[in-house]
């Protein structure tokens, strides 16, 4: 499937669970998007520990900060609960459902995710995938035993959303009010 034609797709369908998707060119753009996103009017943005030191990751940090935003490293889930946004790597993404897959080994890059406002997530252009079947051998590495195994792994699409509250659908009681998905092409 040719690259717009598969971005088109992942939009419609993280769009039509609630979410936003982005496309951009490399880094620089990405940190534009995220610069202008009405959730940083705050200008602040939590990150997992180390962030700034990951790949391909770590150098929109900088970016950012130029841009007058300021960037916290996650603490305890005290810490980062109900922060106005976060941001994180995603190991892939999924055309077909609108979803990313996050993982990570710590509690404090998890909660990230978790309990912030509004998530951004940063994605590879070449780890979109089609379908979930395509993404298996990723899966597979991720989660094979050895020092580069994933202990937690998530796919999430959209904000989160429960009817647990009298059968009616609320949104971001149990997670995010919102989530933006931003494909970065390019070697970033």
């Amino acid at each position: 499937m040719e690259a717009n034609a598969l971005f088109d797709r992942f939009s419609q369908r993280l769009s039509a669970a609630g979410g936003e998707a982005h496309y951009a060119a490399d880094l620089a753009e990405a940190a534009n998007i995220l610069a202008n996103h009405p959730a940083l009017a705050e200008k602040q943005l939590v990150v997992p520990p180390d962030f700034a030191h990951s790949q391909p990751w770590g150098t929109i940090v900088p970016l950012l900060r130029d841009k007058g935003i300021n960037i916290r490293e996650a603490g305890s889930p005290a810490s980062v609960a109900d922060a106005p946004a976060g941001l994180s790597g995603a190991e892939l993404a999924i055309a077909e459902t609108g979803s990313v897959m996050l993982a990570d080994n710590s509690l404090e890059a998890r909660v990230v995710s978790m309990l912030t406002l509004t998530h951004f997530v940063l994605v590879r252009a070449e780890t979109l995938y089609p379908m979930l079947d395509e993404a298996g051998q990723a899966l597979q590495r991720l989660t094979k035993p050895g020092p580069e195994q994933k202990h937690y792994i998530s796919l999430v699409t959209g904000p989160s959303r429960t009817a647990d509250i009298e059968r009616t659908l609320t949104i971001g009681v149990q997670g995010p009010k919102a989530l933006c998905v931003i494909i970065v092409a390019g070697r970033s």
